[in-house]
């Protein structure tokens, strides 16, 4: 709960800054946005540890292979950090960065399923009668 007050208050502070400042001065408002966000980020780095931490455990209890965890954290991880990018990029003024920065995160997503959907089709194959 600490944490979450911490980002309101950041991003509560940095909304004001930037409302003060926007017509002024916008070559500070971009660097108050992103460093906004970078600090927003690192605010919250502890609970995502704990998270990860929470799921690897469930997983565990579950049996789930270690394989399969690490592609969904990973799958979320670039999920999260290219919609975090490309929010920072629309910002600036740089929509097209945005949608091809969350392109890539797709591309990526799909380059890391394309095992796991190979493993599914071939099992699928197998219980399928000749």
């Amino acid at each position: 709960m600490l944490a979450l007050m911490r980002v309101v208050g950041v991003g509560l502070m940095a909304t004001v800054l930037l409302l003060v400042i926007r017509e002024e001065r916008r070559d500070l408002g971009l660097i108050l946005r992103l460093g906004a966000g970078v600090v927003i980020l690192l605010l919250l780095v502890p609970d995502i540890a704990r998270v990860v931490a929470a799921v690897i455990h469930l997983s565990e209890l579950a049996h789930i292979p270690s394989l399969y965890l690490a592609l969904l954290l990973k799958v979320v991880g670039i999920s999260y950090l290219t919609v975090f990018v490309a929010q920072l990029a629309q910002d600036a003024g740089e929509a097209g960065t945005g949608m091809r920065v969350e392109l890539a995160g797709k591309l990526a997503i799909l380059v890391l399923a394309i095992p796991l959907i190979a493993s599914i089709t071939e099992t699928v194959l197998k219980l399928i009668p000749s």
